[in-house]
This record gives C-alpha cells, structure tokens and sequence, in this order.
C-alpha cells in the first residue's frame, strides 16, 4: 500500500522499533534478544527462501481497536504471500534477487502498527522502512530492506498481501537500493512502486473492474505518475498509447520512468 510518513515519533512508537530492531540483531547474534519476550517463546522468527520473517506478538496490555492474529498466523500468511510473489511474477522473483544479493531482507508482523501517535493519521497499512534497524547496522556493511505488516493488512485476502510486498517490498525496496529513496518526492516514488504493483496485478490475473482496482489505477494515473505522464506527454509523447489500455507494458514504462529520473537529476 502506499507508504504515508510521518516526521513525528511518540515513545510507543520508538519502543516498537526498538524491539524489532533487537530481533534483528539477535537472529544475527549480535545482542541477546529483547529480555521477557524470548523466555516465553512469544516471538517467531524464521528464514525463508532468503528472507526473515519475523512475528512479534500482541502486546497483552495494548488496547487495539481491532481484534489482532498472533505472530505464527501473521508469519504463516506473510509466507504464503511471499510464496505466491514469487511463484506468479518471475520479474517479482528477479527483483528479490537483486534485493537479496545486496543486503538483508526481512518482514516483519508487528500488531503495534499502524503507530497512533500525534504525527501518524493512522492509514499506514505497511510501510518500507529503510532506517528500521539503524540501531543495529548490517555488519556486512550491506543495505537493509525491511518491511512492516500492521495489524490491519494482515488479515486482508492474500491476493492483497501479495500486492503490498510488491509495492513495499520491490517497488521501495529497489530505490533504496539505488539510492534515491529519500531524494525523491512523494509522487515519483509511489509511482514507481506502483508500477510494480502493476505488474504484479497483471501476474496475478486480478479483476482489473473491481472497485479496489479501479481505484488504484485512478490514484497511479491521475495522482502519483501525473509528473511522470506530463514528461511523457513532453518528451515521448508516442509512448502514450502505453497507458491506454487495460494491462500497461509495465517494462516499457520502467525503462521510460530511467529516463524521466535521469532529466529530473540533469544527467
């Protein structure tokens, strides 16, 4: 789902953080993992085709305002949908490679999120946090890609779980990777992920008329790719045609989107 940030912190915030950070850095062998937790065996943390999924369970003392599924259902579903990426979507799978070969990848179920504090308006569903475990830096010296699943999204259909690892995951995962994550503007970066998200639709065969899907194509086309469609109307314009049909050649507009980043950056 589209990533919203928030540039405000509140302490419950930082606490969840800081336990998935220390789940990191315990799956590595860093640090001991987080004291009370682990004696009772609450938190799951798995390796699977080379990422780690990681489960915190529902904080006892939290008052959610959903019912929450705990940590081994969560993981159990995050696995599948993985799975199904993977299995559909070879240019998914391409992705994760690229992603895998140059750093750690985890997701991580964290029923604590969305955070509602004062700065957050509580729609993050899952979000690409790249600075996740800053705490506890990659020794390797490699790039880390995390993604978090919040309470909500979880228990959505898969076919949506699939979607959001491919917008989260792939689609913001690989401009960290490039480095541009940061440098871009809101528009540009969720137009790309997008497009990944696209892709991946179109791997998956869903009903391109559903209410869900007409409105993600309403928000990539005429809210997060406008800046991308004006350069194409100004620069391609006979590439278009690309976006006027149903299943758009989502290779051809990447390669495209290259050439629109390069003239925003003047190389």
């Amino acid at each position: 789902m589209p990533l919203i940030r928030s540039s405000r912190r509140s302490s419950r915030r930082s606490s969840r953080r800081a336990i998935i950070a220390s789940l990191l850095a315990a799956v590595l062998g860093a640090v001991a993992i987080v004291p009370g937790l682990a004696a009772r065996n609450e938190i799951l943390e798995i390796s699977h085709k080379g990422v780690r999924l990681i489960g915190v369970p529902p904080d006892p003392r939290a008052d959610y305002d959903v019912p929450v599924i705990g940590a081994r259902q969560a993981v159990d579903r995050i696995r599948t949908a993985l799975d199904q990426l993977l299995e559909k979507s070879a240019y998914s799978a391409a992705a994760l490679e690229t992603l895998k070969r140059n750093g750690r990848v985890v997701i991580a179920y964290d029923p604590g999120f969305p955070f509602r504090d004062a700065g957050s308006s509580g729609a993050n569903l899952a979000a690409f946090v790249p600075h996740l475990f800053s705490d506890t830096p990659n020794p390797s010296g490699r790039k880390d890609f995390p993604v978090i699943f919040g309470r909500y999204i979880v228990k959505w259909k898969m076919e949506e779980l699939v979607l959001t690892l491919a917008h989260e995951l792939l689609g913001h995962g690989m401009q960290h990777l490039h480095g541009r994550l940061e440098s871009m503007s809101r528009l540009d970066s969720e137009c790309e992920a997008g497009l990944y998200e696209e892709m991946v639709r179109q791997d998956l065969g869903t009903d391109k008329h559903s209410r869900i899907a007409v409105n993600f194509r309403q928000q990539l086309e005429w809210r997060y790719c406008v800046p991308f469609k004006e350069y194409m109307t100004k620069h391609a314009p006979a590439k278009m045609a690309l976006w006027n049909t149903l299943n758009p050649d989502v290779r051809r507009l990447h390669a495209i989107f290259e050439d629109y980043l390069r003239s925003i950056n003047g190389r």
